[in-house]
């Protein structure tokens, strides 16, 4: 039976689009609602279901919607919405920047539904939550439950630069960030605030062992990684690399830095001029103005212009500098620095070569004044050179801004690219190929899409990060109406065969659903080596271009849990039974939670819903039993169940045995009456030393792959700038147009 959805659901209507301009070969829509404002911050589902999770400044945490699953356009134009509430933060502190602010999801969501948010709850603290997604990413919109506060005293004095942003990196790592306060609190070599810092946890919320600051009973916090930010607002995990780029607010200078650690960006003693120990922007601009530099000399040879000024420029690779005044007009006209030294930079110009005396002005371009997040574009549906491209948005201005990145990450070329996203907030990149921008003010969502009339396949996450013994998605659609039915196959192409299709490996797609996009969910195997292992997948239709997708394991090096079964058959009105345990001894106590996710709601955990693990009996399998209510329906339901801890998720699926059905496949073995599943091992002959591969069925790799370490260890709010015009940065993203199909019954 299909699940009824939980709560009110808000009709958006389309409105008149707001004022915003793009380039030629892009479109833009724009919707607008009232009840997505003020928001701080979102992100995406991470598991294809097509959901949108919103923050509000006053702490309502929201799920948006599309109503009939696909980008499909209304008579009259725009679509259709719909909002729930997820959650609501029970205290929050929403003076000045304060308030509900950054969300990230956890790198094995697809099963544990974790959930972190970034919230003030009072003048003097911040905190870091963590919430289960129960229900998400089947016919619901989902509900936040089992509120737990896993990072406590973040600091904070209630006003500006109060950070609040958060991001997964490519280490599977919680990175959070929080600004200066707006007094100067913790900058420059202070190492025992966390103000003014990138924070790195573990996903349990402890700090990393391997942080660079980490000094034991020391005076150091544990949980600084990065330092020298002035209000680090926004953090952006790289899909390609699984780096972490920040933008960050400033006085002077609107700053992005591509952040490693033990970096020092050098606030309160350097914005866009730190010496060659910091760690300088990789773009920057000046806030709500321009820089403008005297050409002493100009050289062109061989098409490479050189322009040395007559004071330090600062100007940064990737900028574009408008030159004019320069006695030999051949100089004149704009140009984007390729290299720099104190007093010169160089840059591509056409013309035959020629040398020019003092005279002239270099100066930059206008921006803005107030950077507020961004994205990578990871996605096939914009034009093969916006791969990797990233997006950001600034707030007073209302620009867009596009930063194109070379293969080894230098910055080629920054320019505005769409002007009148007003109060803009943040960008994001869609499950549908589109780049999407949010107005804190306005409650304005836009929508750009590109206008190409070239069919192609639609993946977005082409970089997926898995970790190590879970799952993670991409998802495909097709960019135009294709005029039969289209099969899509996703294959494993090259690489490590430990990452692979676990579903989603042959999708149709037809005339009237082109537009859905699909979820192919990919599995990594537990190993004992702590390479990362790297997967190419194709996926090929016929008549259109083939795309891939590399996919990059995060390494799971500390005890993993092993279940007895990945699938589990239950006899309608009956019962069954898994084992549950830990492949190596912990090092802590923890806690094991089993819940029903998504599916068929006649399954149930009859007990226990929690299990108690200490390190003594950390490898003692545990038994937890499922019932299957009896229905008059004849349909073999489906449930997914997460077996999750903060040290690491399984995902289970239990089958309904309807009495009124065939079973759902012919090695099921016969019913029991409730026992365990023929075709599962008995409980006392799984080695629960030896964790079983992620996948359909359950496998057992060798004795060599047991892990012995210790378990697995284991965003920012942008400030008004104390200035008139730029306010209170908040964030938002856009909007992702699918939901997930309706789940299926067989």
């Amino acid at each position: 039976m299909r699940r009824v959805l939980i709560g009110s659901l808000i009709a958006l209507a389309y409105a008149a689009p707001a004022a915003a301009a793009v380039p030629s070969g892009f479109a833009q829509e724009s919707y607008t609602s009232n009840e997505l404002k003020p928001a701080t911050g979102a992100a995406w589902a991470t598991d294809g279901s097509g959901r949108l999770f919103v923050l509000r400044k006053d702490g309502s945490i929201r799920v948006v919607r599309t109503v009939g699953g696909r980008p499909q356009t209304q008579p009259g134009g725009g679509m259709t919405l719909e909002v729930s509430t997820f959650a609501t933060e029970p205290a929050v502190h929403t003076s000045s920047e304060s308030g509900l602010l950054g969300i990230a999801l956890d790198p094995n969501y697809v099963v544990n539904r974790y959930l972190y948010v970034f919230v003030s709850v009072s003048a003097s603290q911040q905190q870091i939550v963590r919430y289960i997604d129960v229900d998400g990413g089947t016919d619901a919109p989902g509900i936040g439950t089992d509120r737990t506060v896993i990072v406590a005293n973040l600091p904070t004095k209630g006003g500006i630069n109060v950070g609040g942003g958060l991001a997964i990196g490519g280490d599977g790592k919680l990175y959070f960030s929080i600004g200066d306060l707006g007094d100067g609190t913790g900058v420059d070599a202070d190492l025992t605030s966390l103000a003014s810092k990138v924070g790195r946890a573990n996903l349990d919320g402890t700090p990393a062992n391997d942080n660079p600051f980490n000094d034991g009973v020391g005076p150091n916090n544990e949980y600084i990684w990065a330092r020298g930010l002035r209000n680090p607002f926004g953090l952006s995990r790289q899909p390609s690399t699984g780096k972490l780029w920040t933008t960050v607010a400033g006085t002077s200078y609107e700053q992005v830095f591509l952040l490693e650690a033990r970096a020092h960006a050098g606030y309160n003693d350097y914005e866009n001029n730190q010496p060659a120990s910091y760690l300088a922007p990789k773009i920057a601009y000046r806030t709500n103005g321009t820089d403008t530099r005297n050409v002493a000399s100009a050289v062109r040879a061989g098409g490479t212009l050189t322009v040395t000024t007559t004071t330090a420029h600062g100007f940064r690779v990737g900028q574009s500098i408008e030159i004019a005044g320069v006695a030999n007009a051949s100089f004149n006209g704009n140009v984007y620095v390729r290299s720099v030294s104190a007093t010169s930079f160089t840059a591509a110009q056409a013309g035959a070569d020629a040398s020019a005396g003092a005279g002239g002005t270099a100066k930059t371009k206008d921006l803005g004044g107030a950077i507020t997040r961004g994205t990578f574009y990871d996605g096939t549906a914009f034009p093969t050179e916006y791969r990797g491209n990233f997006f950001f948005g600034d707030y007073n201005t209302g620009n867009l801004v596009r930063a194109v990145l070379s293969a080894t990450n230098e910055v080629e070329r920054v320019d505005v690219w769409g002007t009148g996203f007003n109060a803009n907030v943040q960008v994001a990149t869609g499950d549908d190929g589109a780049l999407y921008a949010l107005g804190y003010t306005t409650g304005v969502l836009h929508r750009v899409s590109a206008t190409t009339a070239t069919p192609r396949l639609v993946v977005s996450n082409t970089t997926p990060h898995v970790l190590e013994g879970g799952r993670a998605a991409f998802t495909v659609a097709l960019s135009a109406a294709p005029a039969a039915n289209v099969t899509v196959t996703v294959a494993r192409s090259g690489g490590d065969a430990d990452i692979d299709v676990l579903t989603g490996g042959s999708l149709t797609f037809t005339p009237t659903d082109w537009q859905q996009p699909r979820a192919v969910i990919l599995a990594a195997a537990s190993d004992a080596d702590s390479v990362a292992d790297v997967t190419d997948f194709d996926v090929s239709a016929p008549g259109l271009a083939t795309e891939r997708v590399v996919a990059t394991s995060i390494e799971a090096n500390g005890p993993q849990l092993v279940l007895s079964t990945d699938t589990l058959h239950v006899p309608e009105g009956g019962q069954a039974t898994i084992t549950v345990a830990w492949s190596a001894a912990l090092s802590r106590a923890t806690t094991v939670t089993v819940r029903r996710v998504g599916g068929d709601p006649d399954v149930t955990v009859v007990e226990p819903a929690t299990l108690s693990f200490t390190p003594a009996n950390s490898k003692t399998p545990q038994t937890v039993t499922f019932a299957a209510a009896h229905d008059d329906d004849g349909i073999a339901g489906r449930a997914q169940i997460a077996v999750a801890s903060p040290l690491g998720a399984r995902a289970l699926e239990v089958i309904e045995v309807d009495d009124e059905a065939p079973p759902p496949s012919p090695d099921a073995g016969p019913d029991d009456g409730g026992t365990q599943d023929a075709s599962v091992p008995d409980a006392a002959t799984v080695d629960p030393s030896r964790p079983q591969e992620p996948g359909p069925a359950p496998s057992t790799p060798d004795a060599s792959a047991e892990v012995t370490s210790a378990e697995s260890e284991g965003g920012c709010n942008c400030n008004a700038h104390g200035k008139a015009g730029s306010g209170a940065l908040w964030i938002a993203l856009g909007l992702l147009f699918a939901r997930r199909r309706r789940a299926s019954r067989e």
